[in-house]
This record gives C-alpha cells, sequence and structure tokens, in this order.
C-alpha cells in the first residue's frame, strides 16, 4: 500500500499545472485568481516534497488536495443565501461531468494521501 502517495503525488503535479494554466488564462483576463495560484503552488510543492521524499511531504499534500476539492465545491454554493440557483447554470452534459469530476479527482488525491502508509 506505499503506492498511494506515489500515485497522489503525481495526480497533484498534473492538477496543480492545469491551475497554473488556468491562473495564466485568468491573468489575460485581467483578473487575479489568488486562490487558484495558491493551490496550484501548494499541489506543486506537495508533489515535489512527497516524490522526493522529504519531510512533511504528504502533510502537505493532504492539505493541497483538500484545498482544492474546496476550491472545486465552489460553483455548488448557492449564488446568494436566500437559497437560489448555483453559481451559473450548467447546459452542456459534458460540461456537467466535467463539473462534477475535478472534485471527484481532488477528494480521490485526498483519499489517497490520507490512506498512504510511510515504511521506513
Amino acid at each position: 500500500m506505499t503506492w498511494f502517495g506515489t500515485v497522489s503525488a503525481w495526480a497533484a503535479a498534473a492538477v496543480g499545472a492545469l491551475y497554473a494554466a488556468y491562473a495564466a488564462l485568468q491573468f489575460s483576463w485581467g483578473d487575479v485568481p489568488w486562490v487558484t495560484m495558491l493551490s496550484a503552488a501548494l499541489l506543486m510543492m506537495g508533489a515535489f516534497r512527497t516524490l522526493r521524499k522529504m519531510s512533511g511531504g504528504l502533510r502537505l499534500l493532504c492539505g493541497a488536495w483538500g484545498l482544492s476539492a474546496g476550491l472545486m465545491m465552489l460553483p455548488f454554493l448557492p449564488a446568494d443565501s436566500s437559497g437560489g440557483e448555483g453559481s451559473y447554470a450548467i447546459d452542456a452534459r459534458w460540461v456537467a461531468w466535467l463539473v462534477l469530476a475535478l472534485p471527484a479527482i481532488s477528494l480521490a488525491g485526498l483519499a489517497l494521501t490520507v490512506l498512504h502508509k510511510e515504511t521506513k
């Protein structure tokens, strides 16, 4: 069961690179995506520290996956406190699958990191 951390770290590197690309795209739109940049940096730093077997790598990776899962759940929150519709409407079927898949990927990475057993 020692491969869970490695799989989670490689997935974190890939998702962190995607977050960094999305942050660059938002910069071109004139927005400053602080949370996205923070999540990308934490995922990639956690992946690096885990793959290099450095101290605290799995803990950092676990926190980064938790932040990423929370970030991916934001579209499901209501736009206002009156309990109206979500923050945006999903029209295309593939977009709905993508919106549901991204939090699932983040939560799977979190589960793999938590379930990893270190051997010494």
